[in-house]
């Protein structure tokens, strides 16, 4: 069985406001084989959205400009918003606050790349080197 490389690259819209975090996310995720695009706001998040296909995307909560609930809710009410699974990334937030403001889970921070095999794992078509591996051979 032959993998499509192409059809294995995973997209992520990354909206963090602290420039660490950012930079650490998108290095996590690169290495995991994803392609990251970091915005610092939740507006740039929602031109972001209208401009790309993602295949996930990750939404800090508090972002200025527009906070990472009301780009949610902006993105949800745009064509293929319903169908891309947002996960909520902070520190101090309740799940059920997340989920109630149309975000579909919760990855608490710091990132860690551990976490974040499991969110791609759960949310996107992803497959580590091993999965992929084990999908070639059977």
């Amino acid at each position: 069985m032959h993998i499509d490389s192409a059809m294995e690259v995973i997209r992520v819209l990354v909206a963090e406001d602290e420039e660490i975090s950012a930079k650490a996310v998108g290095t996590m995720l690169e290495r995991l084989g994803c392609v990251p695009d970091l915005v610092a706001s939740g507006a740039e998040a929602v031109v972001s959205f209208r401009a790309r296909q993602y295949d996930l995307v990750l939404m800090t909560w508090g972002l200025p400009v527009m906070d990472g609930f009301e780009a949610t809710a902006r993105i949800r009410a745009l064509p293929r918003g319903q169908a891309t699974p947002i996960v909520g990334t902070s520190a101090g937030r309740e799940r059920a606050e997340c989920i109630a403001a149309g975000m579909n889970d919760v990855m608490p921070k710091p990132f860690q790349i551990d976490k974040l095999r499991l969110t791609l794992s759960r949310w996107t078509a992803w497959m580590d080197e091993r999965t992929k591996v084990e999908a070639s051979i059977g």
